[in-house]
């Protein structure tokens, strides 16, 4: 397997800072042996012949003596094989330590997923494993939109990694804005907010937006009474699921099969989605009725409703009315179907 520069040179760079330490032991030792036998030789012995003295009892090889020693000489040698023993145990200890602590395989793993992110653009961030996260990951995994998911916990983490082999996942905490820029959050077209607490919620509505204005953010609020808080603090949109749920309830007894339809598409038992794909300033859309778009044609959809950016809801629309920017096309569509309207509509 070919590992590429920017995964050996972390590698590399943290291995020789591990070897600082060690290797200046070793070259200490080689020091006070080449002086100690060039004092002891008395000006008779060369520097080199007290390098190779050093040299050949620090490894051990067992040459003989360049000068004969006498008892400081013997005292000497032992004390600096024993003192060169300790350095070269040390120098290995680490060494060894270094590759035992690292999974490389883990880290060309760990490498890749952070190149894939770096090329990531108008992608979704998920930050948090809650429950309510999950729901919102398979969403997006089984749509094949692009998104990081954003986790602290390790051992959802490892969850996360074992339910979903391809997704792009970073351990860390995502209210820290080095962390979202690691998700790239400058480059993404949305973040939803899930860290399954208000206030960590509240604080990452904050950073996220003042990171990214442009983002879209979508937060899990669990007290109604933030709501308008987490409005002021920059969320696009501020979801409740205690809210959530007491509407569907009431819609399962009030409207059951229009329920059973929604939740069909929502749990993949139906390939169709309901979508929207917005008409950008620079669409061929722009300035058209709706009947002049041809969308059927083109695309195989028929739009249910438009929002218009003025905030107001056209439903069942007939074909008289006006397409501009910002105009988002309601459809009920297979992905393929959307992806099609979307790049017709210019918006990617």
């Amino acid at each position: 397997m070919m590992i590429s520069r920017r995964i050996l040179l972390p590698l590399a760079t943290d291995l020789f800072r591990r070897l600082r330490y060690p290797f200046f032991a070793v070259l200490g030792v080689f020091l006070f042996g080449t002086v100690g036998y060039y004092v002891l030789g008395e000006g008779k012995v060369s520097l080199l012949d007290s390098i190779y003295m050093t040299s050949i009892t620090l490894t051990t090889v067992g040459y003989g003596e360049v000068f004969p020693l006498g008892g400081p000489g013997r005292a000497f040698t032992t004390l600096l094989m024993w003192a060169g023993m300790g350095a070269m145990i040390y120098a290995t200890a680490v060494v060894t330590s270094f590759f035992v602590e690292i999974n490389l395989a883990q880290l060309v793993r760990e490498q890749r997923m952070k190149n894939q992110i770096a090329q990531l653009r108008e992608h979704y961030i998920v930050c948090g494993a809650s429950e309510t996260a999950l729901h919102i990951i398979r969403e997006l995994h089984d749509t094949r939109q692009p998104f990081v998911v954003i986790e602290l916990d390790p051992q959802r983490v490892a969850q996360l990694k074992a339910q979903f082999e391809d997704m792009l996942i970073i351990q860390g905490d995502a209210t820290e804005e080095s962390v979202l820029d690691e998700a790239g959050v400058t480059r993404a077209q949305g973040l939803f907010a899930a860290l399954g607490d208000d206030g960590r919620n509240m604080l990452l509505t904050v950073v996220a937006r003042y990171v990214n204005p442009g983002v879209k953010i979508v937060s899990e609020c669990r007290d109604n009474k933030l709501a308008n808080k987490f409005y002021r603090a920059g969320a696009t949109y501020v979801v409740n699921p205690m809210f959530i749920g007491g509407m569907r309830m009431a819609s399962e007894m009030l409207r059951p099969r229009v329920v059973t339809f929604l939740d069909r598409m929502l749990r993949g038992q139906e390939a169709a989605r309901v979508e929207q794909a917005v008409i950008k300033e620079d669409s061929p859309l722009a300035g058209k009725t709706l009947a002049q778009a041809g969308i059927p044609e083109h695309t195989g959809l028929t739009p249910i409703a438009l929002e218009m950016p003025d905030g107001r809801s056209v439903f069942n629309p007939t074909g008289e009315e006006k397409l501009e920017a910002g105009v988002a096309i309601i459809v009920i569509g297979e992905p393929a179907q959307v992806a099609r309207l979307r790049a017709y509509c210019g918006a990617g």
